[in-house]
């Protein structure tokens, strides 16, 4: 048995080691935080229910409980201080998502958001830590579907670390494919669209370098065994002969899972909520996906306790009514590790 003096140079030494190869560590993650509306009816958008007197009754007393529930969450998330980037799906526009960073959440996140043509007027928005990443370019990918359906832009964010330059960027996308409403089977051309349009941008980066170091967030609203990504987009499970081009599902075991998930549908976990990664992800050339690490957050408040609905997400809405809670899908998260040398 080591001798607490033999113990003592061990923890040194390895900690010494980890200091010189330069290996770091931070979370990303995403939430769809369902429906985060301003009180107010906008020109042109169907946001007639998230009024006082639309069919929510959403009043700012009840924007402000939203508020305060949404930064509970995200601080928790962060209790580590370790959260580098966090996508977010359901944002009405940049006024809310503003006012929930500024006045809330308070910890320095800055904003990536762009006003997308959905319908209903809900973005997705991409919070990071300056003092973590850097950004170095943004791009909003538009997703063309047949006749006049209207979904949400593709965030394309491309970051490096702190003091490095362009040196091996960090290449990050956030989604939220069109929804299943109308049925899954009627629906899915819209997600292989969707699925086609992130395809095209990832095989032009995966083609100048095949190391690409690239995730791959969302709410895709498809399961990882379903065809818009399975197919189509091309992620998988891991395999030690990938062909060229291929992506990493970290959230498979998660789907494989019969008790646990992202969200329910009647009455049965799935996850639509995934995290997907390229292969340049696995090897230790800058950034690496730390292996295993891909899951929800777990806390006891996000889940219903009593009633048909004991052990659901505790949402916002259930069936037309507000019922006060967090949100329909649970935030998924995983780490990433770097070198900085």
């Amino acid at each position: 048995m080591f001798s607490m003096r033999a113990l003592l140079i061990l923890v040194i030494l390895v900690s010494g080691i980890s200091n010189a190869i330069g290996q770091n560590s931070f979370q990303v993650g995403f939430w769809n935080i369902e429906n985060l509306f301003d009180t107010t009816n906008a020109l042109g958008i169907n946001d007639d229910d998230f009024t006082p007197a639309g069919r929510y009754a959403w009043t700012d007393q009840r924007l402000n409980k939203k508020f305060h529930d949404l930064a509970k969450v995200i601080h928790d998330i962060n209790e580590n201080n370790d959260l580098a980037l966090l996508g977010l799906a359901e944002i009405e526009n940049l006024t809310v998502l503003r006012r929930l960073n500024r006045d809330f959440i308070k910890q320095g996140f800055k904003i990536i958001h762009q006003e997308s043509p959905d319908e209903r007027g809900i973005d997705c928005g991409l919070l990071y830590d300056p003092q973590k990443l850097v950004l170095l370019e943004t791009n909003f990918i538009p997703i063309f579907l047949a006749g006049n359906e209207k979904t949400r832009d593709i965030i394309e964010a491309k970051f490096s670390i702190p003091g490095s330059g362009k040196q091996k960027p960090l290449y990050v996308f956030i989604n939220h494919w069109p929804s299943r409403w109308g049925g899954q089977e009627q629906t899915d051309p819209l997600r292989r669209s969707a699925a086609s349009t992130l395809r095209i941008r990832i095989d032009e980066i995966l083609t100048k370098d095949p190391k690409s170091d690239i995730v791959i967030l969302g709410d895709f609203n498809d399961y990882p065994d379903d065809p818009s990504l399975r197919q189509v987009l091309r992620a998988g499970p891991f395999t030690p002969n990938p062909f060229p081009g291929d992506l990493i599902n970290t959230t498979w075991k998660l789907h494989e899972d019969p008790h646990a998930g992202t969200m329910m549908y009647k009455g049965t976990w799935g996850v639509l909520d995934q995290i997907i990664i390229s292969y340049g992800m696995m090897d230790r050339s800058r950034f690496k996906w730390n292996l295993n690490s891909s899951g929800t957050l777990q806390r006891d408040y996000l889940i219903e306790k009593e009633g048909k609905y004991a052990g659901w997400p505790y949402r916002m809405h259930r069936k037309g009514k507000y019922q006060g809670g967090y949100s329909d899908h649970l935030p998924i998260l995983c780490g990433v590790s770097y070198t900085d040398n």
